[in-house]
């Protein structure tokens, strides 16, 4: 036997190459879009958590500020 594959083997493995390429491609984007879900559900419960505990906090009462200084258009009067 000779040692040089045929035209329909080197396919065969060729097609094999890419398919595991293509696999191996579907696995790290399945794995990147799992953490993206998984950080966006931490990121949106840390949200709602921060949203409650300003809920909870009293509000401070703001002064409204004094008008010491009158605009032009209306010293003239």
């Amino acid at each position: 036997m000779s040692s040089k594959k045929s035209g329909a083997e080197s396919r065969v493995f060729a097609t094999m190459d890419r398919k595991a390429a293509v696999s191996e491609a579907e696995k790290a984007k399945r794995a990147v879009q799992k953490k993206t879900e998984t950080l966006r559900a931490l990121r949106l419960a840390k949200e709602a958590e921060d949203r409650a505990a300003e809920a909870l906090k009293p509000k401070k009462k703001t002064k409204a500020k004094k008008r010491t200084k009158l605009p032009e258009f209306e010293r003239d009067t």
